[in-house]
């Protein structure tokens, strides 16, 4: 079937093909409702649809926008992805997506590819290092950081680039308090090693401020990436670190009424929260079945897994879908004008009980 143009619609609404241009534009002028009403009745029944191309030249825009990932192994990326999607849709834009694998060489490239490839703004789960360099794409296209920040962004008065973000320090201190009013006297912030992304930096931040103000004993661990060496800095953890009873691993001698103390582990994100389970199952088969004796566990990050492992683990959710639609409005806000001041923009999060922070009876 022969695609229908605009001045086939004009043909059969018996008007120019100047005025179907009006009425699709948006801009009728002094067009009566009849014509308006024969205009819209063709268009109906032919399923007439304007070409994207055709209709960028007319807005000045190519409804492309780019989307830069630091690592989209993290579920959470694949969930904002998700999310981000949809809304592009529903506005009738596509996303243009780059993978950066957390390396700020593959990130600029990135965003110079994208910004060649006409996108009308840019979306930059930034990795790190490229301060000047999505400064610098700013002036040639709006940019909207999502959830990591400028290098220098958390100590900037006089912010270069919007963030859209969650409100992380209270969902550490919310964190911090489920593992204090379970009994912890030590925790111990998990993160990734050899990765300090703005948003663990602030994270770890708000955890050190937080257990210092509650007066327990804390401590920030870069969990390894290698299983095995992973199991042994969990196993020295759970077996004889500060807040349990000191004894080894498999040593079940005493019940919870006997310890000093219990030990609280918190995952700085959803990666982490894996690499944990995985490295509670390598150091022994009797460690997992302890850490949920002797162990309170807590998590970023909302995933079914969550609600299955260990009873279920109390978890700090962000909003996916909050986040992708403050992120998308905020870039279509640009485009369509605004030059206001960068903003800094933070979608509430919530906390989610669950069996590991449950308080136990006495």
């Amino acid at each position: 079937m022969a695609r229908v143009r605009i001045k086939d619609i004009a043909e059969q609404a018996g008007v120019s093909a100047a005025t179907v241009s009006r009425y699709l534009n948006n801009t009728p002028g002094a067009m009566t409702e009849d014509t308006r009403a024969r205009i819209a009745e063709v268009v109906e029944r032919t399923g007439y649809r304007p070409l994207a191309a055709a209709r960028s030249l007319r807005t000045d825009r190519s409804q492309l926008l780019g989307v830069v990932f630091a690592d989209i192994a993290n579920p959470y990326s694949s969930a904002m992805l998700e999310a981000l999607s949809r809304e592009a849709e529903g506005a009738g834009y596509s996303l243009m997506t780059a993978i950066s694998g957390n390396g700020p060489a593959s990130e600029a490239a990135a965003v110079e590819r994208l910004l060649s490839a006409g996108a009308d703004a840019l979306v930059v789960n930034t990795c790190g290092g490229n301060d000047e360099a999505l400064i610098e794409a700013s002036r040639k296209a709006p940019v909207v950081l999502l959830d990591r920040d400028l290098d220098g962004g958390l100590a900037r008065a006089d912010r270069k680039l919007d963030i859209v973000t969650s409100n992380n320090a209270e969902l550490v201190n919310g964190l911090v308090g489920e593992l204090v009013g379970c009994g912890c006297k030590k925790i111990v912030l998990l993160t990734q090693s050899g990765i300090a992304s703005s948003i663990r930096r602030e994270r770890a931040a708000s955890f050190s401020d937080d257990v210092a103000a509650v007066g327990v004993e804390g401590e920030v661990v870069a969990l390894e990436d290698d299983v095995q060496k992973a199991a042994a800095q969990i196993g020295s953890l759970v077996g004889g670190g500060a807040g349990c009873d000191g004894g080894n691993v498999g040593d079940k001698g005493r019940d919870d009424g006997e310890r000093r103390g219990e030990l609280g582990l918190m995952a700085v994100n959803g990666v982490v929260f894996l690499q944990l389970i995985e490295a509670l199952q390598a150091a022994n088969p009797g460690l997992v079945e302890d850490a949920e004796r002797r162990v309170r566990l807590t998590t970023f990050d909302e995933y079914a897994w969550n609600r299955m492992l260990m009873g279920g683990v109390t978890t700090a959710a962000q909003d996916v879908g909050a986040i992708a639609r403050a992120v998308f409005g905020q870039a279509m806000a640009r485009i369509d004008g605004d030059r206001g001041p960068a903003r800094r923009i933070e979608v509430p999060g919530r906390i989610i009980r669950r069996a590991s922070t449950a308080r136990r009876p006495v």
